[in-house]
């Protein structure tokens, strides 16, 4: 009988716990993120409407959607969250790693580039959508990213008219010869301004080397647009940036 008490004691728990409504998350969420019309649990739920801050700015999710797994949390990503705002899409696995970091599996996402273009000055059009097998951030910086990334249909957005470029692919894969350094290589899929070379990162320090060359690249007014930027050759211009972290 006392087995019995105990364990009908156990699934009451369970079922009040799961009965969590979802407007109790506002408790829990820092500042910067926001949540409105809230329906579902706490384990399973939806937001009509999701934004959080950077850098002193909203950045809208759109509709969010979330379902928690509690059992994977040991071992695993627990939160699947899935988000819209027009072509502006995200889908993720969440947890903490080992050493208590925030740990994204399974995640792709797609928006425009002109979402960036509210927090710095950004001179390119075009639509960035990407998916990651890992990615890991400490201390408010990506500490190993393991994935792709795809800038479609990009155009260079001068007051004059926009100038095409093409679609590049960034491969992105973590460096064996140095923990938490990342590199990745750019491809050219199609377009005038053909690129080639990749990016450094290290816990320390970073590197951007490309040699661009096509009709583009030998554009008076675009190569004018990068001089602060690029080296001139023959066939069109290399670009070398390095500094500090």
């Amino acid at each position: 009988m006392h087995r019995q008490r105990s364990l009908a004691a156990v699934v009451l728990l369970l079922l009040l716990l799961s009965q969590i409504p979802a407007r109790l998350l506002t408790w829990v969420l820092p500042p910067s993120v926001t949540l409105t019309g809230l329906t579902g649990t706490l384990w399973s739920g939806d937001a009509a409407r999701g934004w959080v801050i950077v850098e002193g700015k909203p950045l809208l999710l759109g509709r969010v959607s979330w379902q928690i797994q509690p059992w994977r949390a040991l071992w695993s990503t627990p939160v699947m969250l899935q988000s819209e705002w027009s072509n502006q899409q995200l889908q993720t696995r969440v947890g903490l790693g080992l050493t208590g970091d925030w740990l994204l599996t399974d995640t792709r996402l797609q928006f425009d580039t002109r979402m960036l273009g509210q927090f710095f000055p950004l001179y390119l059009g075009g639509t960035v959508s990407g998916q990651f097998a890992t990615l890991e951030f400490s201390k408010n910086h990506v500490a190993r990213a393991q994935g792709v990334i795809k800038v479609q249909d990009a155009v260079w957005t001068a007051r004059s008219g926009n100038i095409p470029l093409g679609t590049y692919r960034l491969t992105v894969s973590p460096r064996s010869d140095a923990a938490g350094a990342m590199s990745a290589a750019l491809q050219t899929e199609q377009g005038a301004l053909q690129l080639e070379g990749g990016v450094t990162v290290s816990s320390q320090s970073y590197e951007v080397a490309l040699r661009a060359t096509g009709p583009t690249a030998r554009d008076e007014s675009f190569r004018r647009a990068v001089a602060m930027l690029a080296t001139p050759t023959a066939e069109g211009f290399d670009v070398l940036v390095q500094g500090q972290l």
